[in-house]
């Protein structure tokens, strides 16, 4: 078996021959450079990750604490309160710290009336709408109930109304005085007015003859002339 005994006198031969010395230290050298390669991969590596675990403990802590915050974070917002608005602050006009007076015109048959509620109160009060009537007769209260609007200088809308502490509000209203189909006129000797949002009514002393059916009554207003 030639070949075998040639490859087994090949093998030989290359178990004899002696390394260079310099393809060694080559090697060595580039091993070497590989190392120090990696170990400064690591420690970038490292120090980034480092960086990145202050940045988010540093975020972490702005979130809960809001230390040096200076813009809202993001996605953050912020909801104002609701803001009173002056007229509802106001407290609502009471029959009780009411003062009513009344002025009387108009011609037979249909007597037109301006009130005036002045504000008894020590702080201002605010009203809106239509204030209810009563008329008391000799057989009692007469339960009326009002119209809104019907005459011209009364068929406006209801407004806000702020009244400063001894200041008035004002309103006009217009009746029969005369008999109808619906009824006599029948003789008062006084008056009840009661403000929107009360049921307690202020009473004023007040004669004359009115039917029930035709009270009308205009909103309350700053001033007379409104």
């Amino acid at each position: 078996m030639p070949d075998l005994e040639q490859r087994i006198k090949d093998g030989l031969d290359r178990l004899g021959e002696r390394p260079d010395p310099a393809r060694v230290v080559g090697q060595v050298a580039r091993r070497k450079r590989h190392l120090r390669l990696m170990h400064r991969v690591q420690s970038v590596a490292l120090v980034v990750a480092v960086l990145a675990g202050v940045g988010g403990g540093t975020y972490g802590l702005t979130r809960v604490f809001g230390a040096g915050a200076t813009h809202p974070i993001p996605g953050g917002s912020i909801t104002p309160s609701p803001s009173t608005s002056p007229t509802s602050a106001v407290a609502l006009c009471s029959d009780q710290t009411s003062e009513v007076t009344s002025t009387f015109t108009g011609a037979a048959g249909t007597i037109r009336t301006l009130w005036q509620v002045k504000n008894t109160a020590i702080s201002p009060c605010r009203s809106n709408g239509y204030p209810k009537m009563d008329f008391h007769t000799s057989s009692g209260w007469l339960n009326v109930r009002v119209h809104h609007g019907g005459f011209g200088d009364i068929s406006q809308r209801p407004r806000s109304v702020v009244v400063p502490a001894g200041k008035s509000l004002y309103f006009v209203s217009y009746w029969h005085d005369v008999d109808t189909q619906a009824g006599p006129c029948q003789q008062f000797d006084r008056v009840r007015v009661t403000l929107p949002g009360n049921q307690v009514p202020a009473e004023a002393a007040s004669t004359g003859c009115v039917n029930p059916d035709s009270v009308d009554v205009g909103p309350l207003t700053k001033t007379p002339s409104q």
